[in-house]
């Protein structure tokens, strides 16, 4: 019997988008490689300032009106190459296969127009249906979202929900023309715990229902342990660990990786002082040599310093990007 291989529906190789500023180029995202199997979600996690949202921005083709530009790389989108496409062929796209859900759905929506008048609005951009049947569509994905007297809400303004409520609608209308990837950029960092936890379960009941794909972008590693399947870890623009989320909890192999878990504070655990990553992310206009996060490194080595580390991979495509691994260079090896 052959053995069944998962097909990827998105693949991000070598993608570098630099921002062109009059004090210089800024390498916001310098060689990411990602990978987003059909029906999964990938968490991408990093410090602000590690290059998450620009990679996410720069899938979605969003650099219009700011310095930014996808310089090198592909973005394959279910086989095809979507990195250099043209503005309405970008537009095509978005809504329709690729849907985005912002941070501060306050300032996505738009605060003048009703609620179902914003969703009826993407629905008519990409899908031949009449007035009528995108208000039921609309009508339909709403209460998928479990939303209260979703009827009443569609007449209603941004302004009269709720952030919860806020969220709800964005990602009604990131699924409501049931796109093949949903990147979701931090969608849970403006709401109280138990609201957060409410959208996390229903994100994870609408994977399962509607079968997006997904691509969450945050820094909070419970999310990921929450909802994710896999891991890309990101520092100074670059995926420096990814695999599978129980290997990368269980074993991390990044110094990076390991002091993001560390600062996790624990239930039921005592302690006067968190741990924490010490230094700061570099200015990414005077990047160090070597390995960006050296400076910050307790384990760092000469070669550290000197030289960027590739990739060293463990078992089950688990992958590691430091000098740790190389037995050459002084380190534990595999």
């Amino acid at each position: 019997m052959a053995e069944h291989k998962e097909k990827n529906i998105l693949e991000i190789k070598n993608l570098c988008t630099y921002f062109f500023t009059d004090s210089g180029t800024i390498k916001s995202v310098d060689g990411v490689d990602i990978t987003l199997k059909e029906g999964s979600t990938l968490g991408i996690v990093g410090e602000s300032g590690s290059g998450k949202s620009v990679t996410a921005l720069s899938i979605m083709g969003l650099l219009m009106g700011t310095t930014g530009k996808v310089v090198d790389g592909k973005i394959i989108l279910d086989g095809d190459d979507i990195s250099h496409i043209t503005p309405e062929q970008q537009r095509k796209l978005r809504g329709n296969q690729i849907a985005m859900i912002f941070q501060e759905p306050m300032t996505s929506l738009n605060p003048v127009m009703k609620i179902g008048n914003q969703i009826m609005e993407v629905i008519l951009l990409h899908q031949k249906v009449t007035k009528a049947q995108a208000r039921q569509m609309t009508l339909e994905i709403l209460k998928k979202t479990d939303i209260p007297r979703a009827e009443r809400i569609m007449d209603e303004y941004p302004f009269q929900l709720s952030g919860g409520q806020r969220q709800r609608v964005m990602i009604a209308m990131g699924l409501v023309c049931n796109p093949k990837i949903l990147i979701a950029d931090e969608p849970t960092t403006a709401l109280d715990v138990t609201i957060q936890a409410q959208i996390l379960d229903l994100m994870n009941h609408l994977k399962k229902t509607i079968g997006t794909s997904t691509i969450f972008v945050t820094h909070n590693l419970g999310v990921v342990a929450e909802i994710c399947d896999e891991v890309a870890v990101m520092y100074c623009g670059r995926v420096v660990e990814a695999g599978d989320v129980y290997r990368i909890f269980a074993e991390p192999k990044h110094p990076y990786t390991k002091g993001l878990l560390a600062s996790i504070p624990k239930l039921g655990e005592h302690v006067e002082r968190l741990d924490c990553i010490p230094g700061n992310v570099p200015n990414p206009k005077f990047m160090p040599a070597g390995c960006k996060f050296a400076p910050r490194c307790a384990e760092a080595m000469d070669i550290c310093h000197e030289k960027e580390p590739e990739f060293y991979e463990f078992e089950n495509g688990h992958k590691s990007k430091c000098w740790l691994y190389d037995k050459k260079e002084g380190g534990v090896g595999r």
